[in-house]
């Protein structure tokens, strides 16, 4: 494995459960920043009706791709091209678009592409699933996120923990309507948000 995200290899059984939950049979999840690749291997294998598209930027993209045609199952997709800042986003209509661990990696403007962008390519009913750490009402859930926040933003000031209500409104103007945040191991979320009929 290529890259290989010990991160990724933590969460991916807990938010494999939520997904199961989530993902209606057949679906076609277009993942946003699928970096290694390892959340696509792990679900796409776990739930062989669904089609899963990954995506990365350019820079990132032949290492996930060289992961994705070594280790995939026949219904991961080749990863495209998907650059937040040019919306770059796919033709194809997706049931479920999903992003781990990147509202708090990218700027507030690239998050709020990402949620508009979504809505674009979702079809009528379709769902965004966001998972991450978020603060509520400004306030952290717990000091070790505070922490985190700090080491976001001494890497790239324009990074950091998104506010649930923040992340809310976006929904709200792109279209979507909130359906459920789960509480996750290790003070993470999943949010969940169904693109208006």
């Amino acid at each position: 494995m290529e890259g290989f995200s010990q991160a990724a290899e933590n969460n991916k059984a807990p938010i494999f459960a939520v997904l199961e939950d989530w993902l209606e049979p057949g679906a076609r999840v277009l993942e946003v920043g699928s970096g290694t690749g390892q959340h696509a291997l792990h679900f796409a294998a776990s739930l062989p009706g669904i089609c899963w598209q990954p995506t990365e930027r350019a820079e990132t993209l032949p290492g996930l791709r060289r992961n994705i045609l070594t280790y995939a199952t026949a219904n991961v997709l080749t990863p495209l091209d998907l650059d937040l800042a040019t919306d770059s986003w796919p033709e194809d209509a997706a049931d479920c678009v999903y992003a781990a661990n990147v509202l708090h990696i990218v700027s507030a403007e690239l998050g709020a592409k990402l949620i508009s962008g979504a809505a674009q390519v979702l079809v009528p009913g379709g769902v965004l699933i966001l998972y991450g750490p978020y603060k509520y009402r400004g306030q952290f859930t717990t000091p070790s996120n505070a922490d985190f926040d700090q080491w976001l933003k001494a890497r790239d000031q324009s990074s950091g923990v998104r506010d649930f209500e923040w992340v809310c409104k976006r929904a709200r103007e792109a279209g979507f309507d909130f359906v459920e945040d789960r509480p996750m191991p290790a003070n993470n979320q999943m949010l969940k948000f169904r693109c208006a009929l």
